[in-house]
């Protein structure tokens, strides 16, 4: 995909609530340029590597860091009181002691629970702003955007200075707002199932123009990513479950991949890294 060179864009205070309205934020002419990537094929880790830490924790992005995975994948959504933390599910019951939904607790609830690991853990479900510190400068952001308005999580990114180092995955008419607010970060949404035919990623990119598009690596072929790629986005595949493995690492290099989502970051480095994470271009079958 061709990338643009960034440019800024203040936006009108109307558009953020409470944000200045000179503060700036990425534009771009055409597509807006995704964040740098160490390799040809990015690891992103899922909720930071739900395999090897505790999922959504600090310590799971600690985890991703020291792997070498170029974007941590976090899910965001706010407590009652409009807090943004990090959490997959609506409500806090898999993956802490407590229980609700995340959006009838206050962060005083929240902050007392601790996340289950199997290692024993112990970390706290962290502010989305404490991950963000976190992140910046050492690893990407793949902000699943669970719930909450678009303006509050622009907010934050804008605070740490991580609009750059970022792409956002959400459903269809959410990333359409984002398009709409903040058009210089680059968005991802899955493929919708009627989408996935001769055609049908030319007509769904008319009406959302993403630089990324996402599903499960099941559900592409070699020959959707490369007509994702002819109509000018990348393809990240959610590698996980039966293909989270190096024959499942293999088939989605093969098939032109641009990123793979991983439960196990480390050990799909440590693979790229051993086999070239060019393998595509190396002719390899």
């Amino acid at each position: 995909m061709r990338l643009t060179r960034r440019s800024t864009l203040a936006l009108p205070l109307g558009a953020l609530g409470s944000v200045s309205p000179n503060v700036a934020v990425p534009a771009q002419l055409g597509p807006a340029a995704l964040p740098k990537a160490k390799r040809t094929v990015a690891v992103a880790a899922h909720r930071g590597g739900g395999g090897e830490a505790a999922e959504n924790t600090l310590s799971a992005i600690r985890h991703a860091i020291r792997a070498g995975a170029d974007y941590v994948e976090l899910d965001v959504r706010p407590t009652r009181d409009g807090v943004l933390v990090l959490m997959h599910d609506r409500t806090v019951d898999r993956t802490t002691g407590g229980k609700g939904a995340v959006e009838e607790l206050t962060w005083d609830d929240i902050a007392r629970l601790r996340v289950r690991s199997e290692g024993g853990g112990g970390d706290r479900v962290p502010r989305f702003e404490q991950a963000l510190q976190l992140c910046r400068g050492r690893i990407n952001l793949y902000l699943d955007h669970k719930a909450g308005s678009v303006a509050a999580l622009l907010r934050a990114l804008l605070a740490a200075s991580m609009t750059q180092s970022v792409v956002v995955y959400a459903g269809v008419e959410t990333l359409l707002e984002w398009k709409r607010v903040a058009p210089g970060i680059p968005v991802m949404p899955s493929l919708p199932r009627e989408n996935r035919v001769q055609g049908g990623i030319s007509r769904f990119m008319r009406r959302l123009p993403a630089e990324v598009l996402d599903g499960h690596q099941l559900e592409w072929t070699r020959d959707l990513v490369a007509e994702a790629h002819r109509c000018g986005a990348q393809v990240f595949v959610d590698g996980l479950g039966p293909v989270d493995n190096e024959a499942g690492w293999r088939s989605a290099v093969e098939m032109g991949v641009d990123g793979i989502q991983t439960d196990y970051p480390e050990r799909l480095v440590r693979y790229l890294d051993a086999s070239g994470s060019d393998l595509r271009r190396l002719g390899t079958s």
